[in-house]
C-alpha cells in the first residue's frame, strides 16, 4: 500500500483517514463532505510526503489515458460512478502497483474485501473513514 494513514488538518477540522484495503471505496449521501476532501487532497498532494496522490474527476483532460499511465500511485477518483467503466475497472483490479479511494456507490467489477467499503465520519471537527455498516 501507498499510504496505510493520510492525516492533516484543515482548521477547523483535522483528518485521520486510515486505509485497509487498496482499495478503498467511500461511499455516503450528497453533502457528506467526499468532493471538500477531494479538493483538500489537491493541495495536500503538493507536499513530498503526499506527492503519490493523483486526482481524477469529471474535468481531469484524458482521464483514461492519464489514469493508466499511472504506477506506485494513490489514486482518487471523484464522482467514480460516471466515470469509471469496465477496462478502467480492470485496471484498477490488476494494477497492484496503485492504491485507489474511489468516491463510488456501485462495486460491480472491482475486486473488494469486505475492509474496502468506508463512509466519512464527523466527530466534532475530527473526520476519519469508518467501515460501512
Amino acid at each position: 500500500m501507498i499510504y496505510k494513514n493520510i492525516k492533516f488538518k484543515a482548521d477547523p477540522f483535522s483528518y485521520d483517514l486510515e486505509f485497509d484495503d487498496r482499495i478503498t471505496l467511500v461511499g455516503g449521501d450528497s453533502a457528506t463532505g467526499k468532493t471538500v476532501l477531494y479538493e483538500i487532497l489537491e493541495d495536500l498532494r503538493l507536499t513530498e510526503e503526499y506527492r503519490n496522490i493523483k486526482l481524477f474527476n469529471y474535468k481531469s483532460d484524458n482521464f483514461s489515458e492519464s489514469l493508466m499511465q499511472c504506477r506506485g500511485s494513490f489514486i482518487v477518483i471523484d464522482n467514480a460512478d460516471i466515470l469509471i467503466n469496465n477496462e478502467i475497472r480492470r485496471f484498477i483490479n490488476f494494477e497492484f502497483s496503485n492504491q485507489y479511494m474511489l468516491f463510488l456507490r456501485n462495486c460491480d467489477g472491482l475486486n473488494v474485501s469486505d475492509k474496502s467499503f468506508k463512509v466519512l465520519k464527523q466527530d466534532n471537527n475530527r473526520i476519519t473513514l469508518e467501515e460501512e455498516l
